[in-house]
């Protein structure tokens, strides 16, 4: 009986060993997922010998729609069901935001948050693996127009606010869907790196597949983004140059190819030049993503 069992257990742990996956999707028509990412960030700089603190939490809620699925891709609609974010330090020492507060969103930041992330609503097409092949954003979506591009500053506040979604895809970007490789399949053990150049940040992220079960894979990760690029501070031209190195453990639903959760954790270290000064940075971002089908 022992040795029946044992040469069980043994047979399962192969079993998991010998399979293989890949990115491909698994989605129908009016399936809909809720993506809700969690942030806490711990940054410190430095201005005039002066050592200034800022902490933050927020809450990001995103709802992801199958429009359609086919031959052709998958039709998938975005939008942004709530923002929640609550900071401490700084020049206004402390700081709150609630969009489903009406009061908070007619203030200064509560109109760059409704304008880079409530109104960013689109319409994308992937291919089976996740991968973006087109975007259309919705009439009132200011994102994606002429100009909206060179507002640099605020994109990279809502980056840091943990509003990762204030970004409008493009054509050839990574969607959310898509993490396993599309090219192979892999197994336990097996890794596969990531490189991508945008906006001035260059990000190389290693994946590596410990475990897989008839419910889910699960992925390890370890990224380095290096940043450097000018942009418009204040209405002075700032430069950046950080790196953020991060690690984190992703889970991906075996029916459907979703992202199930991920948690990660980051450090960036660096300087903003602006004005003639150097003004040393680093934060510490920890961030957790759970993904419900509704």
């Amino acid at each position: 009986m022992k040795k029946a069992l044992l040469f069980g257990a043994l047979a399962l742990s192969l079993n998991g060993f010998a399979q293989k996956v890949n990115g491909k999707l698994n989605l129908s028509k009016g399936q809909k997922f809720e993506v809700v990412s969690e942030t806490k960030t711990n940054a410190t700089q430095e201005v005039m010998g002066q050592s200034m603190e800022v902490s933050s939490n927020s809450t990001f809620t995103q709802v992801y729609d199958v429009q359609d699925a086919g031959a052709n891709g998958i039709t998938i609609e975005h939008k942004v069901k709530r923002f929640e974010v609550m900071s401490e330090g700084g020049p206004g020492q402390s700081m709150s935001y609630d969009s489903e507060n009406e009061a908070d969103r007619k203030g200064e930041m509560g109109r760059m948050i409704d304008k880079k992330v409530l109104k960013n609503k689109y319409t994308m097409m992937v291919d089976a693996f996740g991968k973006v092949t087109s975007v259309k954003p919705d009439d009132d979506n200011p994102n994606g127009k002429k100009g909206a591009e060179d507002d640099g500053m605020a994109a990279m506040m809502m980056q840091q606010m943990g509003a990762g979604g204030s970004t409008l895809p493009k054509a050839g970007d990574k969607s959310f869907f898509s993490v396993l490789p599309s090219d192979k399949e892999v197994g336990v053990g097996e890794t596969w790196t990531d490189a991508v150049k945008k906006d001035g940040a260059d990000n190389k992220r290693t994946y590596k597949i410990t475990a897989i079960s008839a419910e889910g894979i699960t992925v390890e990760y370890t990224s380095e983004t290096k940043i450097n690029k000018e942009m418009a501070m204040m209405g002075q031209n700032a430069q950046i140059d950080m790196t953020e190195k991060g690690s984190g453990t992703v889970i991906v639903d075996r029916k459907t190819g979703v992202v199930r959760t991920l948690t990660g954790v980051s450090k960036t270290e660096g300087n903003v030049e602006v004005q003639g000064m150097t003004i040393p940075v680093t934060s510490t971002t920890n961030t957790t993503v759970t993904v419900k089908a509704l």
